[in-house]
């Protein structure tokens, strides 16, 4: 009596053991914080998201438009240790902000190796290497991917004429997330005025080198510049013209007319310029 006993104890002591061991592991495989998020559509696990607008309990596949928006990565949730479901949740979707889970990603920035940064490539919600040239990273890669191994396919990027400009394959490997500043970018960024970032990011709808955002100032003020010089130039000539022959006010102020409409067209062709090179 007292053996059976002990080995039910023993049984019983074994068991809390394991109950309590095996979530603590799936913990430390994954880590972090993971939370159920409503969606328009069903996500792909391994999708970065962004939450939707002002609305905390929605997500969407992020862009690489709001790169700097990067909220975490949709995960499967039959990998979490325990999951606690809401049928209110409209395409709920588990996602983690912290830890290190599987993230989509592609060969668009070149091989990824262990410990490199990865960010927001031109496929949304799929990763690739960051480089230098990019200011946000979404995490760092604990695996490699050069997309000769363990794939998932191939697509095709196109630029904005629709031209097919580049090969990529795509993969999954786990990320430690960790959304911030690229602590390899060597761009000179942190020279340009957070004024002038704001607006060329807000007219490109994306992320502008510091270079195109200086051009775009050098083309806008000599645009102004000669505007206002061929405007001033005119009616001085103008005023000096009708001084001179007080009966020809009429094809002088058509010839000012002229003036000025010129003036505006080279504004407006330099401006034009300035939106074609911060967009494209």
């Amino acid at each position: 009596m007292k053996i059976t006993r002990i080995i039910l104890s023993l049984a019983v002591v074994v068991g809390v053991a394991v109950a309590t061991v095996l979530p603590v592991s799936a913990e430390t495989t994954g880590g972090g914080g993971v939370q159920g998020y409503a969606a328009d559509t069903s996500l792909d696990t391994g999708t970065i998201v962004l939450l939707t607008g002002n609305q905390s309990n929605r997500v969407k596949v992020a862009t690489q438009k709001e790169v700097q928006n990067m909220f975490g990565v949709t995960v499967d949730r039959s990998q979490l240790p325990i999951v606690i479901t809401n049928e209110g949740i409209e395409n709920e979707t588990f996602v983690a902000v912290s830890g290190t889970y599987n993230v989509l990603v592609s060969t668009q920035g070149g091989t990824i190796k262990a410990g490199d940064y990865v960010t927001l490539s031109s496929l949304n919600g799929v990763a690739m290497n960051a480089g230098t040239d990019k200011t946000t990273v979404f995490g760092r890669a604990n695996e490699s991917f050069d997309g000769k191994k363990v794939t998932l396919g191939t697509t095709m990027l196109k630029d904005t004429g629709g031209n097919n400009t580049q090969t990529v394959t795509l993969g999954s490997i786990p990320v430690t997330i960790d959304i911030r500043t690229n602590p390899n970018d060597k761009s000179t960024k942190v020279m340009v005025p957070e004024l002038l970032e704001r607006i060329g990011q807000a007219i490109a709808e994306k992320e502008v080198s510091p270079i195109r955002i200086y051009l775009s100032m050098g083309i806008t003020a000599i645009s102004i510049i000669a505007a206002i010089a061929i405007v001033y130039s005119g009616v001085r000539n103008g005023v000096i013209s009708i001084g001179r022959n007080p009966m020809s006010k009429k094809s002088i102020f058509r010839a000012l007319f002229e003036i000025i409409l010129t003036s505006i067209l080279i504004l407006i062709i330099g401006l034009f310029a300035v939106y074609l090179l911060l967009k494209l």
